[in-house]
């Protein structure tokens, strides 16, 4: 006897319980064969505008929380003055209802609704655009659904779907016209629930393809992320997915052995690395101040789980570019990286001359 598995939408809001669903899930099995209708749904999503203040306290909070997880030698550096690269992340929480979460703990969103029911942070890229000091005042993220691509064969579909968010200086009646601060574009990635049958067994690693690391490191430091590290990045972003906070739910669901490392704590601890080191660059014995990132592209590629080491990597490919990576304790990649950076002379010339950030990018890429 074939287990029952609810069909409509009104099955999965019974089944659930999840009362605003409608507004943002389709209510049936998606193919490749309905990509257009998919893509037109969620592209045309209006999603709400996002504000939140110039304050110092989530970005320190999450500084003493990072720096503190590399442990001991790391080079301290200043969180206090302005946004530093990455740290936009715990900012702009989603402002959704307890009630409107998903069965997984996720906001709906960016859903492309069921069967797509199990999200994963895909990777991103991201255009640091000037400097973001902290002075009390607001800011404001404005971010809509720019592509959705549907993958793999059918019946295994995986949906892409890709964000983009400007930052900007001021609320909405003070900021029009300005260019954003920081333009990140973020990819998730939903697949479809899988059978207990499919996972791993229990308590063992699901076999993968391991991906050496092209490079030997020119700088790296090996941590353990603890479960204390991911609440308290879950807590800082406001999310209650169940893969970073549940364990039950990672193995019985999911089929993961434990806990996952966030997506987006994968790229804040790469850059809060190379931040480290360049803090402590011996061209700074001149008085200057230390290279700034202007740009990050990174792609998440496999899971990294909480309680297990891993290593943290810095490879200079230029003077203002920086190949950087994570391994899992297997040896492999996890997660990888390019950021682009700039004088920061340069950058503090260019607050309030809101550039296209691209071309900041193609001039260091040219200079290669």
């Amino acid at each position: 006897m074939k287990p029952w598995v609810p069909k409509s939408l009104s099955q999965w809001q019974r089944c659930f319980g999840v009362t605003q669903w409608n507004q943002y899930a389709a209510c049936e099995r998606r193919h490749s064969s309905s990509l257009s209708d998919l893509k037109k749904e969620l592209t045309s999503r209006k999603l709400p505008p996002l504000f939140d203040r110039s304050s110092q306290t989530a970005s320190r909070l999450l500084y003493t929380t990072v720096h503190d997880a590399f442990g001991d030698g790391l080079h301290p550096f200043d969180p206090e003055h302005q946004l530093l690269p990455g740290y936009h992340l715990v900012y702009f929480p989603p402002d959704t209802k307890l009630s409107s979460l998903l069965p997984d703990g996720t906001d709906p969103l960016h859903s492309p609704g069921p069967p797509f029911s199990r999200r994963m942070w895909a990777g991103g890229e991201i255009y640091f655009n000037g400097t973001l000091a902290f002075k009390g005042g607001g800011l404001s993220c404005y971010e809509h659904i720019n592509d959705v691509e549907v993958k793999s064969k059918p019946g295994e579909e995986r949906v892409f779907v890709n964000i983009k968010r400007e930052i900007k200086f001021g609320t909405k009646q003070v900021q029009t016209g300005q260019k954003p601060a920081i333009v990140e574009n973020r990819k998730l990635v939903f697949m479809q629930d899988r059978p207990r049958a499919a996972d791993a067994p229990e308590g063992q690693p699901t076999k993968r393809d391991i991906v050496r690391p092209p490079h030997e490191a020119g700088f790296s430091r090996t941590l353990t992320p603890s479960l204390g590290l991911l609440f308290r990045f879950s807590a800082l972003t406001f999310n209650a997915h169940r893969i970073h906070l549940d364990q039950a739910y990672c193995r019985d669901v999911e089929g993961y052995r434990n806990l996952l490392v966030h997506g987006p704590l994968s790229l804040v601890l790469m850059l809060h690395l190379l931040q480290s080191f360049l803090s402590a660059g011996p061209q700074l014995q001149d008085g200057k101040q230390p290279d700034v990132p202007i740009h990050v592209e990174y792609k998440c590629l496999a899971p990294l789980y909480a309680e297990e080491e891993l290593k943290v990597c810095l490879w200079r490919k230029h003077p203002y570019v920086w190949v950087t990576w994570i391994e899992g304790p297997d040896g492999g990649l996890a997660v990888r990286g390019t950021v682009t950076t700039a004088p920061a002379e340069r950058r503090q010339s260019q607050q309030g001359r809101f550039s296209d950030p691209t071309s900041k990018v193609k001039k260091a890429r040219e200079k290669k």
